[in-house]
């Protein structure tokens, strides 16, 4: 049996890979593409490392991230130099990266460029399965604790433009994740937070800058699947009454990981203790290693704001997209978030997806 009609037998017994192709044909057309979307982002990559443009946008991210640092610390008391801990295939050439970038034994005066660079420049990310929890009409707003207990986490993404390498304005990024225990909000399914809960998830549009931020806590794991993040971008939404959006059309979808070391010093936090599902390491996850090129490195970077990760942390992320992009077949819905309660919309979904 060749390695191509083995892949597609793994993947055909696995009813949870249902948004990957299940032939040796799609199997085959989907590495071709693959090929086509790396060798594009490498070229776009060249450009972008010595274009001004880009080159500048690098260094007013290190100043936004260095100075949403000093806010966090400043807010919660915190004086003691950031650096204070002194420990030091594409999936596993990322994996084997630290992205802990406040354990690198850096001295005050070191460059912030060192410490607050991004993972990448201009690279195309690539897109991954929605899951089976996204939800549709959820709020524009940057808190998205609802009063769940964990670590706190600052994420920044700042969307770039693969073909011009410029930041892109107006997208509408959504994003959900999982609570400390490995709990979704928002839907119905047994074991989740229910269709009125929206803790995890939120919306917002990104500045000049390609940039959006916001405060929610660490995810947890939960059976099957690592600590992670999905992200979707919009683009020719419209904004609602209600302070939410519908419409536009679905340019990226994603998922972004941490690092191993950082996921077991926040599990070793409570809640996170509590946590009795099945640990996944990133290594063991079905969809960590789709989320890898050779350009693209899926670990989101981080610092932590004190001496511990229950000081709080800051971390960030770059994602190039193809603004001509469509994924909008990709994009179905759990349910629907209402002001006056949640809507399931499970029956109505693609027994694939």
């Amino acid at each position: 049996m060749t390695k191509l009609s083995i892949i597609a037998a793994v993947l055909a017994l696995s009813p949870c890979l249902f948004a990957h192709p299940s032939t040796p044909e799609g199997i085959r057309a989907a590495l071709e593409t693959r090929s086509r979307v790396t060798a594009h982002a490498r070229r776009a990559l060249d450009r972008c490392a010595t274009d001004p443009e880009a080159l500048a946008l690098r260094d007013r991210a290190v100043a936004r991230r260095a100075a949403k640092a000093n806010r966090l610390r400043t807010k919660r008391g915190l004086d003691s130099a950031l650096v204070r801990r002194a420990h030091g295939g594409s999936f596993e050439k990322w994996a084997a990266v630290s992205h802990d970038q406040s354990s690198k034994e850096y001295k005050l005066d070191t460059p912030l460029t060192t410490i607050f660079t991004s993972n990448a420049t201009c690279s195309l990310v690539p897109e991954s399965i929605i899951g089976p929890y996204y939800v549709e009409g959820e709020r524009i707003r940057t808190n998205l604790t609802d009063g769940q207990v964990g670590v706190a986490s600052h994420l920044d993404f700042q969307f770039i433009d693969i073909n011009t390498c410029k930041p892109i304005p107006g997208l509408i990024i959504d994003i959900w994740h999982a609570n400390a225990t490995g709990v979704y909000s928002g839907v119905s399914a047994r074991g989740q937070g229910g269709l009125d809960s929206t803790h995890g998830r939120g919306v917002q549009k990104t500045d000049e800058e390609g940039v959006v931020q916001f405060d929610t806590i660490f995810p947890g794991h939960y059976e099957g699947r690592t600590n992670h993040v999905h992200v979707m971008s919009t683009t020719g939404a419209n904004i609602l009454g209600n302070n939410t959006f519908e419409g536009g059309t679905a340019q990226h979808i994603g998922q972004t990981y941490f690092d191993e070391a950082l996921i077991k010093a926040v599990e070793n936090c409570e809640p996170y203790k509590q946590n009795k599902q099945p640990v996944t390491s990133n290594a063991e996850d079905r969809f960590s290693a789709d989320g890898a090129t050779p350009e693209y490195d899926p670990f989101m970077n981080h610092v932590y704001l004190g001496e511990q990760p229950l000081d709080g942390l800051l971390l960030w992320t770059t994602i190039g997209i193809d603004p001509a992009a469509n994924y909008d077949e990709d994009r179905e819905a759990a349910a629907h978030w209402h002001p006056e309660g949640g809507v399931d919309q499970s029956d109505n979904r693609d027994p694939r997806a």
